[in-house]
């Protein structure tokens, strides 16, 4: 009896620890390439659209966006909060709102790619 217990044991934790280092991700490289400015803009004749991210290695980020047309039409608005990386997720909890976002993230080179659902996002690296 005790050693089919022992053995049940063993064979549990042998599970466990192939699971645990199964899910292993690619964290620890994102928060440290995520650090600095991001951005989007988008302008035709008459009209610009721009989004901005920040992002601190203390785990605080900002985001800034801004349109404006020939029309005289202005649009701008600001959000921040913290952030942290889990599994290949951005998550970001804003100060503002009290909202919390989440985002497939990826980042390669100088490019930032957010998912979530429909919603894509490119940001390319500011600084």
């Amino acid at each position: 009896m005790k050693a089919l217990l022992r053995r049940t044991v063993l064979i549990s934790a042998i599970m466990l620890t192939a699971a645990l280092s199964s899910c292993d991700t690619d964290d620890w490289k994102l928060e440290k390439e995520i650090i600095g400015s991001w951005g989007w803009y988008y302008e035709e004749p008459g009209m610009y659209e721009e989004i901005i991210y920040n992002f601190t290695s203390g785990g605080k980020w900002s985001y800034m966006y801004i349109y404006e047309d020939e029309y005289g039409r202005y649009q701008s608005d600001v959000d921040g909060g913290y952030y942290n990386i889990d599994f290949g997720y951005l998550k970001l909890h804003s100060n503002f709102s009290g909202d919390n976002y989440s985002y497939d993230i990826d980042i390669s080179g100088k490019r930032m790619r957010l998912r979530k659902g429909d919603f894509r996002l490119e940001l390319e690296r500011l600084r």
